[in-house]
C-alpha cells in the first residue's frame, strides 16, 4: 500500500481548509505487501515426519497467501465484509502477518468499525514497528476520532521511517492548523510541496496560513496555483473554492 493517506479536518478559521475524502485512504496492492509469512525454512536432512511437517507448513503458507491475496481484492472491490473475512482467516494461520492486520483495519474502518480498526493498526505496529505506513494510517484513523495529539505522534513516526511522504506532511499540517499552530503547519505544507509540486491541496492550505499571517500576495499566489491545479486535476468543487479565496483577495 502507498502512503498515501487522508484527513478530514474541520476548522474555525475564516478560511477553513479543503476537507480530505475518506476514500483517500490507500489500500494494500496486491503486488507490492504480500510479506513474508514467517514460517522456518527447513534445512539440514529430513526425516519421514519432518518432510511431513514441511509439507504440512508449505500447505500452510499456500493457504496464507491465497487468502491474503483474496482479501486484497475483496478490498480492491470494495467487498469490505469479504476481506474481512479473508483477512482474518489469514491472521488465524499465522498470527504474525502484519499486513494483514493493516489490511483488516483498512476495512473495518470503511465499514464504520472504527475501535476495532484502531485496534488492528496497533496490533499491525506491536508485530512490525518500521513500517511507515501503519503508522500513518493508525495516525489517519486516529485524526477521524479527534486525537489529535495521538495522531501528530504516529505520523511523526511514519516521517521518521520514510522522510518522503507528502500525504503525511499534509496530513500533520492540516491537524496543526486546526490546533492554530500556524508555524509548523506552514512548514508542514511547504514539505509537501517540496515533495510533490502538484499538490493542490497543500497549495491551498499554504495559502490559508499565509492569509493568517498576513502575507496577502503569497496567499494570492498560492490559491491561483492551487486553483490551476484543481482545474487540471477535475476536482471543480475544489476549483471553485479556491477561485472564492482569489477573489475575496483581489477585491
Amino acid at each position: 500500500m502507498d502512503e498515501n493517506n487522508s484527513i478530514q479536518l474541520s476548522t474555525t478559521s475564516p478560511m477553513p481548509t479543503i476537507p480530505l475524502l475518506p476514500s483517500q485512504l490507500v489500500v494494500t496492492t496486491i503486488f507490492n505487501s504480500i510479506e513474508s509469512l514467517g514460517f522456518a525454512n527447513i534445512v539440514g536432512k529430513v526425516f519421514s515426519g519432518e518432510q511431513a511437517e514441511s509439507r504440512q507448513e508449505a500447505n500452510l503458507k499456500v493457504s496464507t497467501q491465497k487468502f491474503y491475496t483474496q482479501g486484497l481484492k475483496n478490498l480492491e472491490q470494495q467487498d469490505l465484509h469479504g476481506a474481512i473475512k479473508n483477512f482474518t482467516a489469514t491472521i488465524n494461520i499465522n498470527p504474525q502477518f502484519a499486513s494483514a492486520y493493516n489490511d483488516r483495519g483498512v476495512a473495518r474502518y470503511k465499514l464504520g468499525y472504527k475501535q476495532s480498526a484502531l485496534e488492528d493498526l496497533t496490533t499491525a505496529i506491536e508485530i512490525n514497528p518500521y513500517r511507515a505506513k501503519y503508522y500513518s494510517n493508525r495516525g489517519f484513523m486516529l485524526t477521524r476520532l479527534k486525537d489529535y495529539t495521538a495522531a501528530i505522534a504516529d505520523y511523526n513516526s511514519a516521517l521518521l521511517l520514510n522522510p518522503n511522504l507528502a500525504q503525511a506532511y499534509f496530513n500533520r499540517g492540516s491537524i496543526r492548523l486546526q490546533m492554530e499552530n500556524s508555524l509548523a503547519a506552514l512548514a508542514d505544507f511547504e514539505s509537501a510541496i517540496r515533495l510533490d509540486r502538484d499538490f493542490a491541496k497543500a497549495y491551498f492550505n499554504r495559502g490559508v496560513i499565509r492569509y493568517k499571517l498576513r502575507e496577502v500576495q503569497g496567499a494570492f499566489e498560492d490559491f491561483q496555483k492551487a486553483a490551476g491545479l484543481f482545474k487540471l486535476q477535475g476536482q471543480i468543487d475544489y476549483y471553485r473554492e479556491a477561485v472564492s479565496k482569489i477573489r475575496q483577495l483581489w477585491y
